[in-house]
């Protein structure tokens, strides 16, 4: 990925304190990701008429700025991080990733939600949502015997 004097010039370095800069960073590594994920998104199965490898187009982006793809067996529409965490939120991947690193840090609620700019109530679903989806991870619901 991109390291800092990459993105930014010293002058600019110099006016930011080193949180900013690192926030920055991280900020621009995440789009060039999501970019890269976003040429390659793929699904198997189409989480909204179940047929197998669908012929997907993009289908302009949420409010949140995420990107939508168009299934042209069912023509429905559906999000990109469909079935991961960051599905139905209108919180950036940024905001997920400052509040992980706050969660996994053992910071506050109101600190968290200073942090990532959110109000929190917002933090505490975020968090919620988080921590489950780890409990899911770790412990599967066991549907077969």
């Amino acid at each position: 990925m991109l390291q800092t004097n990459q993105i930014l010039t010293s002058s600019i370095r110099a006016e930011l304190y080193p949180f900013q800069v690192e926030k920055i960073t991280r900020q621009v590594n995440d789009f060039i990701l999501s970019n890269k994920e976003s040429e390659e998104c793929s699904f198997e199965i189409c989480p909204k008429c179940g047929a197998v490898h669908p012929r997907l187009t993009k289908a302009g982006f949420t409010a949140a700025g995420k990107q939508m793809l168009r299934c042209h067996e069912c023509g429905k529409r559906f999000v990109i991080d469909h079935g991961e965490l960051t599905y139905y939120s209108h919180q950036s991947q940024a905001k997920w990733d400052d509040l992980i690193l706050e969660t996994q840090n053992k910071n506050s609620m109101k600190e968290t939600a200073v942090k990532i700019n959110v109000h929190e109530t917002t933090a505490f679903r975020m968090r919620h949502k988080y921590l489950h989806s780890l409990e899911q991870t770790v412990y599967p619901l066991c549907t077969e015997r």
